[in-house]
C-alpha cells in the first residue's frame, strides 16, 4: 500500500523550499566537518537524495535509507542517471530495525527526525552505527505550533524540537555537540536548525 511519501515522490524536488533546506544543510555540514574524503556516509530518510547527492564528490561511499519505495525509486533513477558507483539505497524502517553497527563515519538526516516516533531510539541506534569519533548531523524544525505542514500532520510525530531537550538526548546517548544553530527560515517563520554532534570515545 502506497504511503503519502510514495505519492509525493515524483514531484518532491520541485518545491524550492525543500531544495534550499537540503542545500543549506549540506553546505553547513561541509563547513563544520573537514577531511571527509574517506568517509562512509549514511543519509537516513534520504527521500529523493537532495542531501545525499550534495556529498557525492566529498565522501567515499553513500548509503541512502528510507521507508518510502516511491522515494527510493526516484533516488535509484538518479544513481543510474549520474552513473554513480559509490551511492546505493535501501528500504529501512527505524521503528522495527537496527542500523548496521560500526559502519559509518557520518550520518546525516534532514527533515526526517520529526517523522520518527522515538527520538531517543533513533539517536541511540545512530550512535551504535557510527565508527569511533563519527558524526551525526541533523537538520529539522525548531519547535513549532503544528502549522508547518500544509497538507496536515498525518505521519508527523513531533512539532519540531526544543534545543535543550534534543541536546540532552544527544548527550545522554554518547554525543558531544559541536554545532547547533538555526540555519534557514522556511516559509518566513519556521526556523530550521542544524545540529552536528560527535560520538564520544567510550
Amino acid at each position: 500500500m502506497a504511503n503519502k511519501f510514495d505519492l509525493l515522490a515524483s514531484n518532491w524536488d520541485q518545491k524550492s523550499t525543500r531544495v534550499e533546506i537540503a542545500k543549506t544543510f549540506v553546505n553547513t555540514v561541509k563547513e563544520k566537518i573537514s577531511k571527509m574524503k574517506e568517509f562512509d556516509l549514511l543519509d537516513y530518510g534520504c527521500g529523493t537524495g537532495l542531501v545525499s547527492f550534495g556529498f557525492v564528490d566529498d565522501v567515499k561511499n553513500i548509503t541512502g535509507m528510507d521507508f518510502s519505495e516511491g522515494m527510493l525509486e526516484v533516488y535509484s533513477k538518479k544513481i543510474k542517471e549520474y552513473n554513480l558507483n559509490n551511492v546505493k539505497c535501501e528500504k529501512h524502517n527505524i521503528n522495527d530495525n537496527h542500523l548496521p553497527q560500526n559502519s559509518f563515519d557520518l550520518i546525516v538526516t534532514s527533515m526526517t527526525l520529526h517523522h520518527i516516533k522515538d527520538t531517543n531510539d533513533f539517536i541511540s541506534k545512530a550512535n551504535i552505527a557510527l565508527k569511533s569519533n563519527g558524526y551525526l548531523a541533523i537538520s529539522d524544525l525548531d519547535k513549532e505550533d503544528g502549522t508547518f505542514h500544509d497538507r496536515g500532520n498525518d505521519g508527523v510525530e513531533h512539532f519540531g524540537f526544543d534545543k535543550e531537550q534534543l541536546t540532552a538526548i544527544l548527550e545522554q546517548n554518547g554525543f558531544e555537540i559541536i554545532f547547533y544553530e538555526n540555519v534557514y527560515m522556511a516559509k518566513e517563520h519556521y526556523p530550521i536548525f542544524c545540529a552536528i554532534a560527535r560520538k564520544r570515545e567510550s
